[in-house]
């Protein structure tokens, strides 16, 4: 092989290398646990592996790392490793009774989680990444909210998916005030769902079919600050089975190993030795 041709191999293998290795949404069901890449502009899922069951958030931290909160009363706090999608649970959440709900990330790197609480009640908190406890419950001043997805905007403000009214919302985290953006497309968002960003694009997804989940099983793009929607399309029976998708993420791409400053690096040392 000749240096142009050896070197011209090196750079393919090296852009591979520098290519996001996922770059569609995540999502989890929450039924199975079945863990899946959904494409946003079809809506088409492909199986990645499994998580617990009982997902009722996933979200990308800013330094890239993948978290997943479960619900029930032994919820935990989940780090999901990209390169293979196997979990590494950190602790428990220590909330007591949860069920659906919502985890996102502001700009410092900060997790909040949103459930409906034991007891019938509604609220947030901040969620330790090191141990998995939570921080202090913010009550929600919606009583009936049921946050099925939480995103923070590039603004700071917390967005969400009030699946109880059907509505997109905003949620003040110093009062707990939820303050309505616009009605949902969907006649039904469901039970379960979830609530991320992709390249500054807003996306949901709708729970399952199921009697008790009643969404329409589909996933939507939405503008995060308008709240104007548009239906991508059904996200099939995989993904939509039982109660459907309980968590969306969008992923934080990491660049593989090798740099352009090491790849020229290596480059020069070849071209002497040629």
């Amino acid at each position: 092989m000749t240096f142009i041709q050896s070197t011209a191999a090196l750079i393919g293998a090296a852009c591979a290398a520098l290519q996001p290795a996922h770059a569609d949404l995540i999502g989890a069901n929450y039924s199975t646990g079945a863990l899946f890449s959904i494409d946003e502009h079809t809506a088409g899922a492909t199986s990645l592996g499994e998580l617990p069951t009982g997902v009722m958030g996933i979200a990308s931290a800013p330094d890239g790392t993948m978290y997943a909160i479960t619900d029930g009363i032994a919820g935990q706090l989940l780090r999901v490793d990209q390169s293979n999608w196997s979990v590494d649970p950190v602790g428990r959440l220590g909330a007591g009774f949860t069920f659906e709900g919502g985890l996102a990330f502001d700009g410092s790197g900060r997790a909040i989680g949103g459930s409906r609480l034991a007891g019938g009640g509604r609220g947030l908190f901040e969620i330790d990444l090191a141990t998995g406890s939570i921080g202090d419950t913010i009550v929600l001043g919606r009583s009936t909210a049921d946050l099925n997805g939480l995103h923070f905007r590039d603004d700071g403000v917390l967005v969400g998916i009030d699946g109880a009214s059907n509505e997109f919302v905003s949620i003040d985290l110093a009062s707990g005030e939820v303050t309505t953006i616009a009605s949902l497309l969907t006649p039904d968002a469901g039970s379960v769902g979830g609530l991320t960003a992709l390249g500054g694009v807003g996306y949901y997804v709708t729970a399952g079919t199921v009697s008790g989940a009643d969404g329409d099983n589909a996933l939507y793009r939405i503008d995060l600050h308008s709240g104007t929607q548009t239906l991508i399309g059904s996200l099939g029976p995989d993904a939509g089975s039982g109660f459907g998708i309980g968590g969306l993420a969008g992923v934080v791409p990491a660049p593989g190993g090798v740099t352009l400053i090491g790849l020229a690096g290596l480059i020069a040392s070849r071209r002497r030795r040629n």
